[in-house]
């Protein structure tokens, strides 16, 4: 039993994610210079425990799933934790932030992460990520239905992490991903997510502007890139945020030349494919609604400490 838990705890990691139209998967791969991933085919999102039997069949190797929750299925608040052990300080997390959720706080699904550690500071600050029971649980019961270890499950922001150290290593960047219906933004420091920002903004809205006169929306996220960049500035003095990585869905160089006009960071594009070996498919299907950068970076929660 030891040894099989312990073969387990090795296993690739397979990042799942409910995409806008399809259930994705990807597969993390051992060996080569870079990371490996194979994409799985897209499933219907109903038919999710089968859409894992198959990949686990076709893959034919043993693998533990990593899923990335959608938007609407978490909440993450900063708090300062009290001077507890780590033993016990979830679930005191977990009261600390009871009022402020707007689903039962009794059996929701509770993590923290830890912002990185200032010299001489006092100031210990971590972020609770709560997840209302029923997702939690609906992911539990289809891997088990599927006979596949769920190992992890993780938000958005932090398989955006996984990616954006690819390129950035350990210095300060903020990570922006323009999707097909929202917008997250990630600063990360240290490979610690330190802060976030999820805008409702859609690639396609972005999209089209003049290129000479910015539109609205982009000023808009332009100063929410800015005002989020000041705090971070703010709360972890003398670190320099000096990059912003840039994926989009659609026109990503056209946006890092508009967003490069109007904030303080340079801002390069972010493309997958020159960190990330991908086979099995493109990453991204923009006429079908697919896009397996999340499910990625959910494969890729072995690659960051």
């Amino acid at each position: 039993m030891n040894r099989h838990r312990a073969r387990a705890a090795q296993a690739p990691w397979l990042g799942v994610h409910a995409g806008e139209t399809a259930l994705l998967g990807a597969l993390a791969l051992p060996g080569g210079t870079r990371p490996r991933v194979q994409l799985m085919p897209p499933a219907p999102v109903p038919a999710q425990s089968a859409a894992l039997r198959g990949w686990r069949a076709s893959a034919a190797r043993a693998m533990r799933a990593n899923v990335v929750l959608r938007g609407a299925e978490y909440r993450v608040l900063p708090i300062e934790p009290p001077p507890l052990e780590r033993g016990e300080l979830r679930e005191a997390a977990r009261w600390q932030v009871a009022d402020a959720l707007d689903f039962p706080v009794e059996d929701a699904a509770i993590a923290l992460l830890h912002l990185p550690a200032q010299a001489g500071s006092q100031r210990n600050t971590c972020f609770v990520v709560a997840s209302p029971q029923e997702p939690v649980t609906a992911w539990v019961e289809c891997c088990k239905s599927a006979q596949l270890p769920l190992a992890a499950v993780d938000i958005p922001e932090m398989a955006m992490r996984n990616l954006s150290v690819l390129a950035a290593g350990d210095v300060a960047h903020a990570f922006l991903y323009v999707g097909i219906r929202s917008t997250r933004l990630a600063l990360i420091w240290r490979r610690e997510l330190c802060s976030f920002r999820q805008l409702d903004i859609p690639a396609a809205q972005l999209v089209g502007s003049s290129e000479t006169e910015p539109s609205p929306l982009m000023e808009r996220l332009a100063l929410e890139i800015q005002r989020t960049a000041d705090a971070f500035s703010r709360q972890f003095s003398g670190v320099d945020l000096e990059t912003l990585w840039l994926a989009s869905v659609l026109e990503p160089a056209q946006l890092a030349d508009q967003l490069g006009l109007q904030i303080a960071q340079r801002v390069q594009v972010y493309d997958v494919a020159q960190h990330v070996e991908v086979s099995g498919g493109a990453v991204l299907d923009l006429p079908q609604g697919r896009d397996y950068l999340l499910a990625i970076g959910g494969a890729l929660r072995q690659e960051s400490p």
